[in-house]
């Protein structure tokens, strides 16, 4: 605490500074121009140009320099605005209904002329369009109430809109909807909510949010005024990120009174009821609330307000006959009762594993207009969230109901923002926002050990879900920034500065209950001892779940300087220059002594430990990112302009990661692992609170269990952006763009487990890759007896290997008369060596796909978050008409066709190369004929007859061109089948009284399912990793020649994999059509 106090004074300090600046979130926009003569051509020094937003009455204003240049910044978002620049002798001009969009920076310049007798004055109708918007420079989306409201948005979340950027790749998990932006990983964006950082800052969440584990969204629809996202934005004061910049504000209220009351529903009804056999059982989901907003007092102090509560429970179907396992449906409802009878232990259901998400959402937003030079706004917002993961069952995965886990989750979020205007050269804009954000992740059902158990080619899973066993997390998040401009005639400088303060306590004990592992369902069922034991347990107090004193409690913090110049070099060329700097800085870690002086030096000897030891923590690393930007209107009329950019990019880390140093660090939990392979006898005991090693001694308590390390001068994620866009007006209203995005990797993390031994030997044949003969042994229990306690010791360090590209064509027809056409084209690659999709160091590193060992074999490969082809289009439009055009339909179609994710081939059976892990991923070996492998019979299928299959998939896989003496296959090689999906929303606006009106929506995900139950299918093969072949042991004891089956009904006719039953069907980004119904009741 010593650190976050200190920290915050200095961040105080920094905001009483006028000279610094940050705009780390993007929540205004701007009207900026050059007023000269019509007759001379010589600029207007002391002009008057006033804006003023006609529904509050808002009124910005300034006068135009010694070179005729003005600027109006920190402009409220939306519109209609009317912009009016007057000159003594002079005419004035006016343009009515601009529309500013989030980020926008809007030209105003009128060419004056003189006066006539009586001024008329002159009026024209804005533009709707930002693209040709002079500076702009990198990729960038931007999505107004207009496309709010007009899209499909069942799920009513964020990754609904962002889709709408070509270089995106939106996957649902269980935590909802999953976003990466420019083949980066999705924990390395960024997330800004009027202003304030609302990442889940931590890092578990896949969605990215807080409170995203639950699959709530961060806010609600309703309460959203304009989105913007930003991939390459070549403007320092937009940092944290090495994705995308998500930037989000809400609706503020106006000078009108006005109210929306709305309700969404949907049940088995809308939905597809079978699909190849799997009944969608009943269920039901509504989301109902209300907004309101208006004056409190007239033209000066406003209020928005907003309440959303969503019940959903989502069947997850599965047919049990297409359980490809040893084990009968009739014996696993034995297993289920023998579980209760003799335990008391209700392990629940496995055929239909329902989840549910239970949320309240609240927002409030005070504007308070100070006058024209000052601005304030307040935001306020809480989400809570109670949400069943329910686990579901797969044709080689059983798992019961009670192996679920459990999510409660509340944000509370606050934000404060001033807007000021000092002179008529200088601006600033200040933003502070809190966030406090409470995690409880539970196991659900009663408590009980887990146990996994291998049955032939499947798994059988039951118990406490490993993960949820004590497990809890609270973060204090406190953001300040700033933002100081001075204008002088074409140059706009930036000074900026900002802070982030992070508060974290965090408890996790994985397998805190007990893991067993047994290799056939029999050997449990007969009270046979188990396979294998796993468990981490309290080394502060042995006391099991969450109660334990074993939690990690750590400050840490980002700051960050920079200064930028904007220069308009002439009426067609704008260039920008500037620098930043950040330094992330984290506490103290608990030290372990014997671990420094017993362990490491062993380690030591076989591994570079990058300066990395027990206490002593990560040295600030100054990170810079410069970055250059320009925009040139190529013609000088607004028609063709080229844009782009070169810069560096510094991301967050989540903090889960470097945390792992906290939690794992062999004092504050212990590890205890047993194997039936080192003699040791595991019976089972169905009593979680007495697992072994039972009771210790806290005063002589032995260190031990997993470790996390981090070189000393490990650095966050940075990457080099260099983007190249022309866009050009086309006939139609249309803008054709093409565009060229790539990211090469400056830093990225990698991992290595430095308590193994090398490889001992070689495979025989002609795959001949390493062979680790000590199984699950470890470097330190091989060399000392005394210090087996310690298990997986996990260095985490940089690598530089790395870069991702996106190449895009895109058509758009901006909002007009009710019409809105985008279409685009987006190929997309990326290569990493880590991906970094798990928040546990250990699990990053088991994860690690390789051919050589995952120490040593760390080459960068295809990406997990590669995108491959996308065809993005939609379509809008909307229809006025009746006596008064109050009547009103609206069509909306959104229609994607993507490859699905890429897809690995692996070898099946964890000991095939020495190694006893159960994530032991080794790349398959393509050999140039089937021959060269060894099959052995499995099951009434012989050899022979495996070999011949196996060769029509070689031929088939390599389009009948197999290299020469083979070949290992790389990871993610092959992007999986193509898919299409249309979605759609129909709207119908019915008028009531004066201007209310009753609007009825019906939204269907999934649109080509429900016209045809083959369509819209979207493959989903299981974490990327597909088995080819299954190893099924060494030929004799004399040697290392493997042997292997294969499944022959694995193939379609035409020799290649078939895809056809690996169809997503969970969630509502499924295979499945669903449909939803809303109404809505609005209040003008």
């Amino acid at each position: 605490m010593r650190i976050l106090l200190r920290t915050s004074l200095f961040a105080l300090a920094l905001t009483l500074l006028p000279a610094l600046v940050s705009a780390q979130g993007v929540t205004t926009a701007s009207v900026f121009g050059k007023l000269i003569d019509g007759q001379t051509g010589e600029p207007l020094i002391g002009a008057t140009v006033q804006a003023v937003h006609t529904p509050s009455g808002t009124t910005y204003g300034n006068v135009t320099d010694v070179d005729g240049f003005f600027r109006l910044p920190g402009m409220r978002v939306g519109g209609p605005y009317t912009l009016t620049a007057s000159y003594v002798g002079f005419e004035p001009s006016v343009q009515e209904n601009v529309s500013l969009q989030l980020g926008q920076a809007y030209e105003f310049s009128p060419t004056m002329g003189a006066a006539a007798i009586e001024l008329t004055g002159v009026t024209v109708t804005s533009s709707r369009s930002d693209l040709f918007n002079g500076q702009k420079t990198g990729q960038e989306t931007t999505v107004t109430e207009e496309t709010i409201n007009a899209l499909p948005a069942v799920s009513r979340s964020i990754g609904d809109f962002t889709r709408l950027t070509p270089q995106s790749t939106t996957r649902e998990g269980s935590d909802g909807l999953s976003l990466s932006f420019g083949g980066i990983n999705n924990r390395y964006n960024a997330i800004f909510i009027d202003g304030a950082v609302s990442n889940d800052v931590f890092g578990l969440a896949g969605s990215g949010t807080n409170g995203g584990q639950t699959g709530v969204s961060p806010i609600s629809v309703d309460a959203i005024e304009s989105f913007q996202v930003n991939l390459a934005p070549f403007d320092v004061r937009q940092g944290g990120f090495g994705g995308a910049s998500i930037n989000a504000i809400t609706r503020s209220g106006s000078n009108n009174f006005e109210a929306s009351v709305y309700g969404f529903y949907r049940d088995q009804n809308l939905v597809r009821g079978d699909l190849e056999g799997a009944q969608y059982n009943d269920a039901s989901t509504y989301t109902a609330g209300f907004r309101v907003g208006g004056p409190i007092i007239r033209d000066k102090l406003f209020f928005f307000a907003n309440y959303e509560r969503q019940d959903e429970t989502t069947p997850q179907p599965f047919d049990a006959n297409d359980y490809t396992g040893n084990s009968s449906i009739q014996e696993i409802n034995n297993l289920a009762d023998q579980l209760t009878r003799e335990f008391g232990y209700d392990p629940g259901t496995f055929t239909d594993n329902e989840s549910f998400l239970v949320s309240d959402k609240v927002n409030l937003k005070f504007d308070y207009n100070l006058n024209q030079a000052n601005k304030l706004s307040l935001s306020l917002a809480y989400v809570g969230a109670d949400n069943l993961e329910g686990v579901q069952s797969g044709p080689r995965n059983i798992n019961f109901l009670n192996s679920s886990e459990r999510f409660v989750a509340k944000t509370y979020r606050g934000t404060l923002e001033w807007n000021s205007f000092i002179s008529n050269n200088m601006s600033n804009n200040l933003v502070i926002g809190a966030t406090l954000q409470r995690d409880d992740r539970d196991p659900n059902g009663d408590p009980f050990p887990f146990v996994a158990i291998q049955d032939g080619d499947g798994f059988i899973q039951f118990g406490s879900e490993r993960f949820s066993t004590a497990n809890l997390l609270n973060q204090d998040i406190i953001t300040i920034t700033n933002n100081f401009e001075i204008f002088k005639g074409k140059h706009t400088f930036t000074i900026g500065a900002n802070v982030e303060l992070y508060s974290t306590e965090n408890l996790f004990i994985a397998s805190n209950f007990g893991f067993y592992n047994y290799d056939s369902l029999s050997q449990f069922t007969q009270g046979l001892p188990a396979t294998e034991f796993e468990r981490i347990y309290s080394l502060r107090d042995n006391v099991t779940g969450d109660g334990s004193a074993a939690a990690a409690i750590f400050d840490a913090g980002q700051a960050g300087l920079y200064f930028q110049d904007r220069i308009q070099f002439s009426d067609n060329f704008n260039f920008t220059a500037g620098l930043r700097v950040d330094l992330p800085w984290y506490g103290e870690t608990p030290t372990n002594d014997e671990f420094n002086d017993e362990v490491l030096p062993i380690i030591s000897e076989v591994y570079d430990l990058r300066g990395a030891r027990s206490g002593d923590f990560i040295d600030p690393q100054v990170m810079f990112s410069p970055r250059i930007g320009f925009n040139w209107d190529m013609e000088g009329n607004q028609r063709t302009q080229m844009r782009g950019g070169l810069g560096i990019f510094t991301s967050r880390a989540p903090l889960v990661w470097v945390g792992g140093a906290y939690n794992n660090n062999g004092v504050n939990t212990g590890f205890i692992g047993q194997s039936a392979n080192d003699g040791d006898v595991i019976n089972f005991n169905p009593d979680f609170n007495s697992q072994a090693p039972g009771d210790i001694d806290l005063n002589n308590v032995p260190t031990g269990g997993n470790v996390d390390l981090f070189a000393e001068d490990f650095k966050l994620p940075q990457f080099l952006k260099a983007s190249l866009a022309i866009d050009r007006k086309l006939p139609g209203g249309f803008i054709g763009t093409i565009d060229v995005l790539y990211n090469k990797v400056l830093q990225n993390v990698a991992y290595q487990n430095v308590n193994i031994n090398p490889a001992t030997d070689n495979l025989d044949g002609p795959d001949n890759r390493s062979y680790y003969g000590n199984g699950g042994s470890d470097l330190v229990g091989l060399s000392d007896a005394d210090l087996r306690q310690y298990g997986r010791v996990i260095l985490g360090y940089n690598t530089n290997k790395g870069y991702s590209y996106n190449l895009t064509a895109s058509l758009q027809r901006p909002f007009s008369n009710g019409l809105f056409v985008q279409a685009s084209y987006s190929y997309g690659d990326s290569y990493s060596v880590f991906d970094g999709t798990s928040s546990q160091n250990s699990s990053q590193w088991r994860n690690f796909h390789n051919v050589y060992g995952r120490n040593v074999d760390q080459r960068s490969m295809r990406s997990s978050f590669a995108s491959g082809s996308r065809f993005l289009g939609t379509i809008s439009k909307r229809w006025n008409y009746g006596a008064a055009k109050n009547w009103a339909t609206t069509v909306t179609l959104i229609s994607e066709t993507f490859q699905s994710p890429a897809y690995s081939l692996i070898v099946g059976n964890a000991a095939f190369n020495g190694r006893t892990d159960s994530r032991e991923y080794s790349l398959a070996f393509l050999p140039e004929q089937a021959s060269d492998l060894t099959f052995v019979d499995n099951g009434d299928v012989s050899a022979g007859a495996q070999e011949a299959a196996f060769q029509r998939f070689l031929n088939a896989y390599n389009d009948g061109d197999n290299p020469v003496g083979g070949r290992y296959v790389e990871r993610n090689e092959r992007f999986g089948p193509w898919n299409t999906v249309v979605d759609m929303k129909l709207s119908q606006d019915i008028p009531i009284s004066g201007r209310n009106r009753l609007q009825i929506t019906f939204e269907v995900m999934n649109l080509t399912n429900l016209i045809n139950e083959d369509w819209g299918r979207r493959t989903d093969i299981r974490f990327g990793n597909y088995e080819i072949v299954q190893f099924a042991g060494f030929e004799s004891e004399d040697n290392l020649l493997p042997t292997y089956t294969f499944d022959v009904d694995q193939l379609n006719e035409d020799g290649d994999i078939d895809f056809s039953n690996f169809f997503d069907d969970s969630g509502l980004f499924s295979s499945r059509f669903q449909g939803q119904i809303g109404v809505r009741y609005i209040f003008e």
